[in-house]
């Protein structure tokens, strides 16, 4: 009995710990402890964990109707029953949102992007912290001020004379020009596919310009243009610019930052490549429904514009192609094939057994045939005697007569009279219509 109670006290137990914006998984054993966190506010319902996940402990949630915003629900829903809190469904979550807590000395294999700054070729500027999708990117920048760089060596006398023009085009809306002087406004919006511009317009108060040319010298994309005609005399110093881009753990390697830093900086590898399309366009009602665009992690799907046919479209360049988009679509019009990842490996005596669970959300995945396999055995037919057919025995005398006779009754009893003499026992009728009497 001591013995059974011992045993008892070193089963594992698995506890749910409810929070505001997160649910916590916790389990417990004799020798090791792991926790799993389910952070509500990061994930967005890609379900990539749902297919990894070995035990089937995870299902989704009301995707459908969380997108269109009718109901406010976890995306993704755990059965801590089943959940044996295995790194998976950690390793492959695009969003951070879910983490494993795990007491071991070695990194578990995970499926994730790469993103790098080149410190020696940031500015820093304002324009990834604007972009990015996720919020992901934060800009530390300070930059001198006009009115500190530029220095008139008459008491009272300072002006100055020219022209200024600003190629909004070619504008990248970096910021720089309105952080170094108050005589420039930029008029922001927030940026949308296809383009992701961050501006509509720079204006210039040339009351307050004194065409130094300083945001001339500070544009990183040579968008603006200074001449000075005439001015007071005055000493002007090069523009300073400090600070640095720090990147949080939200970043899910979309790449718009990458692709519009003016300065080619940043460096981003994909978790994911793959396609996204339209199978059913005629069934997408765009005027409607907008889940698409509403759970899009990376803010790429819109509405199309004449001339073009379709009636949603993606800009793939920045697409990770989690599908969340696929299972947010009521009317399943849209998918996603990921054809291939980039995993992080490490020496986890788990890695190929990780990887077999990864390439399970590739496009076009087979499970690998087993070792043990069903196989058809065919066994050699053997002749088979067939026993000799009997021999008819000759007809006994008086065979005939019998025949005969029974056929008579037959006749008899199928008639009218035959039956009526039969149900009335006249015996002696029915043996002299018999004899034909």
């Amino acid at each position: 009995m001591e013995r059974e109670r011992a045993l008892q006290s070193l089963k594992p137990t698995l506890e749910v710990e409810v929070e505001e914006k997160a649910l916590n998984y916790r389990w417990r054993g004799p020798v090791l402890e792991k926790k799993l966190v389910y952070d509500l506010d990061k994930c967005f319902g890609c379900g990539l964990c749902e297919i990894v996940c070995p035990v089937k402990a995870i299902s989704m949630g009301p995707i459908k109707e969380i997108a269109s915003g009718r109901i406010s629900a976890p995306y993704i829903i755990i059965d801590e029953t089943r959940c044996v809190v295995c790194p998976l469904c950690s390793s492959i979550c695009p969003s951070g949102a879910l983490k494993l807590e795990l007491q071991s000395d070695f990194e578990h294999p995970r499926v994730k992007g790469r993103i790098e700054v080149d410190k020696s070729e940031c500015i820093p500027c304002l324009l990834c912290e604007k972009v990015c999708p996720r919020k992901a990117i934060k800009a530390e920048v300070s930059v001198k001020k006009k009115s500190e760089l530029v220095k008139y060596l008459e008491e009272g006398n300072a002006w100055g004379r020219g022209r200024i023009s600003i190629d909004v085009d070619k504008c990248c809306f970096c910021g720089l020009c309105e952080l170094l002087c108050d005589a420039v406004k930029i008029e922001w919006i927030n940026p949308q596919p296809p383009d992701f511009k961050l501006g509509v317009s720079i204006r210039v108060n040339e009351e307050k310009c004194d065409y130094c040319g300083l945001c001339e010298k500070i544009c990183p994309v040579r968008a603006i243009k200074v001449e000075c005609v005439e001015s007071a005399p005055r000493e002007i110093k090069e523009p300073v610019i400090e600070g640095s881009i720090k990147i949080s753990e939200d970043c899910i390697w979309c790449g718009l930052c990458s692709s519009l830093c003016p300065v080619k900086a940043i460096k981003v590898e994909k978790p994911f490549e793959g396609d996204v399309y339209m199978i059913e366009p005629n069934d997408c009602d765009p005027s409607g429904c907008k889940n698409c665009i509403n759970i899009c992690p990376a803010k790429i799907v819109y509405v199309a514009r004449p001339p073009s046919k379709e009636k949603m479209l993606f800009t793939k360049n920045y697409c990770i192609f989690c599908g969340s988009c696929e299972r947010a679509c009521p009317v399943d019009a849209i998918r996603v094939a990921r054809k291939s990842m980039r995993v992080e490996s490490s020496k986890s005596p788990w890695m190929d057994m990780s990887n077999e669970q990864f390439r399970k959300v590739l496009y076009g995945y087979k499970h690998p045939r087993p070792s043990i396999y069903h196989r058809v055995v065919k066994l050699e037919e053997a002749p088979i005697a067939l026993p000799q057919p009997l021999t008819t025995p000759p007809t006994p005398k008086g065979f005939s007569r019998v025949v005969e006779g029974i056929e008579r009754v037959e006749k008899l009893l199928s008639s009218v009279l035959g039956r009526v003499l039969f149900e009335r026992r006249e015996v002696r009728r029915l043996l002299s219509n018999l004899r034909g009497e």
